[in-house]
């Protein structure tokens, strides 16, 4: 299969094949440049000092915060339409057709051939950036070159991964079909599909070297030689990629890893739960909305006041079709609002009324007094997922039953109606989805629990529901090219 590029994406496959870059000049996600001639800088000159690397790795994380990716499409945006989490008035928003499972609409195409490009683009930075280290990558210290490489690895780990849930079978009904290239080098040669089992285990390969690499993180050894690589959570940190690892080796099945990976995150004690003083703040300003220290891999996201004032907050955007609204009655439902109303922060401090009777989400809205230690924060990977993989992994019933009463009880919910050791097998499974739902909320993730368990419906689908929407469609260019269909 051949990885499709076009103008508008910042590199381009001319760029690719002939090894020029763009020049990252600053840090923050919303400056990597356009492509131009005063951007593009060659490959020699790029890595003839260490600022190339960081430039590079900083563009990769750049890319991330994207409208295109994890700015919007694949955490509140699309995901959270595909999850079903949001209502429509009338029919309009970039997200209505996809919500629909329309997938052949003009602008679902638009939209998932946006993030099929956006993601192999950045892979193919992440491939840019691997090469240069092997080349030059002497100028660098063994410490800094063994960080840099586990960082650029775990991320095309975690960027094939994602592509994978979206546009692949899920490993319980597919694993031997036929998904999508894992693409490892900067090739003129095409890259072949892989199957479902054959990506997972390509991914899980470079995770396992990243975090072998990343025995030197400063995170680990809390020698911070650069201010670059001291800012850990902004970066895929060994225990990001113990994370991520538990996400791989959960969704294949291997409950053991998954389990030994997410309790290594656990006991770290690195991530500490949010305290409720931070979050029942007396105005919104104040709030701790996406819960900070919890935060395993965090994007660092300047355009995130843009994006989510386009698509969650009324009144901020000049196309109100855009705004994700909810119906109450969905929210009570997801929270179980007769149950623990009163209690769970994610239900009480984070939804406010908007259109009239709807709601929305506003763990992510960007307030102009917000402190800085809040502002353009995103999780991506957070201690609370660590905490009900463990529980959906743990062979002891009593433990894994104390890993989600403690997640419960750190989003408000008393011990008084904590979960009893006599809980009946599925319905443990039941409160473990239960949490999923209201964990991830605006983050996309609630879509690829389902996949992952082969549900038969979605709650609160507004169409019939078919199997067969769990598997987005490949650009129709890729398949014509690489002669692919999603088997």
């Amino acid at each position: 299969m051949k990885i499709m590029y076009n103008s508008k994406i910042p590199c381009t496959l001319k760029m690719i094949l002939g090894f020029s870059f763009l020049l990252l000049m600053f840090s923050s996600c919303e400056n990597w440049l356009a492509v131009s001639p005063e951007s593009e800088v060659k490959y020699d000159d790029l890595y003839s000092n260490k600022n190339g690397f960081k430039d590079q790795l900083t563009g990769i994380y750049t890319s991330m915060c994207s409208e295109e990716l994890y700015g919007a499409h694949l955490t509140y945006g699309m995901m959270d339409a595909l999850g079903q989490q949001y209502t429509w008035k009338i029919q309009a928003g970039n997200y209505y057709y996809l919500h629909r499972f329309e997938y052949d609409n003009p602008l679902s195409v638009s939209i998932i051939h946006s993030v099929w490009s956006q993601m192999y683009n950045s892979i193919a930075n992440i491939n840019i950036l691997l090469k240069a280290i092997d080349e030059y990558g002497d100028i660098l210290s063994p410490a800094e070159k063994d960080i840099y490489k586990g960082e650029a690895l775990a991320l095309r780990a975690y960027l094939h991964f994602d592509i994978l849930r979206m546009f692949g079978k899920s490993y319980k009904v597919g694993e031997n079909s036929v998904s999508i290239p894992y693409v490892k080098s900067i090739s003129k040669k095409v890259t072949s599909p892989s199957t479902v089992s054959e990506v997972l285990e390509f991914a899980k390969q470079d995770l396992e070297t990243a975090k072998r690499l990343l025995q030197v993180d400063p995170i680990l050894t809390g020698d911070v030689s650069t201010e670059f690589l001291g800012n850990r959570s902004y970066h895929l940190n060994y225990y990001a990629v113990c994370a991520e690892l538990a996400r791989v080796c959960l969704y294949k099945n291997d409950s053991k890893e998954a389990l030994e990976n997410a309790v290594t995150v656990i006991e770290s004690g690195k991530f500490p739960w949010v305290t409720r003083d931070k979050v029942s703040t007396s105005t919104r300003e104040e709030r701790d909305g996406v819960f900070v220290s919890e935060g395993i891999f965090i994007l660092n996201n300047m355009r995130l006041k843009t994006l989510t004032n386009k698509y969650l907050r009324e009144g901020q955007s000049d196309n109100q079709f855009n705004v994700l609204i909810s119906k109450p009655e969905v929210i009570d439902e997801i929270f179980e609002s007769s149950l623990y109303g009163g209690f769970d922060w994610r239900y009480v401090y984070f939804f406010e009324n908007i259109a009239g009777t709807y709601k929305a989400n506003t763990k992510l809205w960007q307030m102009d007094m917000m402190p800085d230690t809040y502002r353009n924060k995103q999780p991506l990977l957070k201690i609370s997922e660590m905490y009900l993989i463990a529980a959906e992994c743990e062979p002891e019933k009593e433990k894994a039953i104390a890993y989600l009463n403690k997640l419960r009880q750190n989003r408000g919910i008393s011990q008084d109606y904590d979960l009893k050791n006599d809980i009946s097998v599925e319905m443990f499974k039941q409160a473990i989805e239960k949490e999923y739902r209201k964990e991830f909320v605006s983050e996309g993730q609630w879509f690829f629990y389902c996949k992952r368990n082969d549900k038969e419906e979605l709650p609160n689908v507004s169409v019939p529901f078919s199997k067969s929407y769990y598997v987005l469609p490949i650009p129709q260019q890729e398949e014509e090219y690489g002669n692919h269909k999603n088997q």
